[in-house]
């Protein structure tokens, strides 16, 4: 597989244990959609795919968002500083945004799998700024809202509308967010409204299944569904 050389630029630590790279095309550029990722190697012995988390627009910066979790994401985190050269492949994978349209967006994620909802959001931020996105953002514990100041900042006059729901049974203090998981009925009433709606999961194996799950229960076709399952 081709690989391409890249250079860390920045990093942003977005909660405790998740942080965002983002690196400089240089002389390497490559163009995406929204949803692909591109596979970075550590060494000889350590690759992942890693999702683009920035919006195709960019000119000079991508952007991936790495939890550290797992060998390589482990590796990743603790390793990868400003000024390093990292060596990714081009941009790959069939779950990614449909820009021929204008159809609503639903995205589902838990956690930190929400990473290609941001790509998705600032593409339709700049490109598609009438086009709808509903996020149901699933979190194990309130640190671990990814992307919070950027999601609230624009949550006013945007295509976004964020629900996030606290996976506890007991309310904690100052959330005013939902508590539980999703539901059937939550997805088949945004079906409901517009029968266009494309929805988008990603998630690790557990959540996929669960997802795919809701999804049947709602009665949601085949067609308007796209899973990325992570491991």
């Amino acid at each position: 597989m081709k690989t391409q050389p890249y250079t860390v630029r920045r990093i942003v630590q977005e909660t405790s244990d998740v942080r965002s790279y983002i690196l400089e095309f240089g002389d390497h550029p490559f163009s995406f959609t929204p949803g692909q990722f591109v596979i970075f190697n550590l060494n000889a012995n350590q690759q992942a795919p890693l999702t683009i988390s920035s919006s195709p627009h960019d000119q000079k910066y991508f952007q991936v968002t790495v939890k550290r979790i797992g060998n390589f994401g482990t590796q990743f985190y603790d390793n990868v500083q400003i000024g390093d050269t990292l060596y990714a492949s081009e941009p790959m994978g069939q779950f990614k945004l449909q820009t021929e349209n204008l159809d609503p967006i639903c995205f589902i994620g838990r956690d930190y799998c929400i990473t290609a909802a941001r790509s998705f959001f600032y593409y339709l931020l700049i490109q598609q700024p009438q086009r709808r996105m509903t996020l149901f953002h699933e979190i194990s514990d309130p640190d671990q809202i990814l992307y919070q100041n950027e999601f609230k900042f624009f949550e006013q006059n945007s295509p976004l509308t964020r629900i996030l729901i606290l996976d506890q049974p007991n309310r904690p203090a100052g959330w005013n967010g939902g508590l539980g998981r999703l539901t059937p009925i939550m997805l088949r009433s945004l079906y409901l409204e517009n029968t266009n709606t494309k929805f988008f999961a990603a998630g690790e194996h557990a959540e996929i299944k669960f997802y795919q799950q809701l999804f049947q229960s709602a009665e949601i076709p085949k067609q308007n569904i796209a899973v990325e399952r992570w491991s």
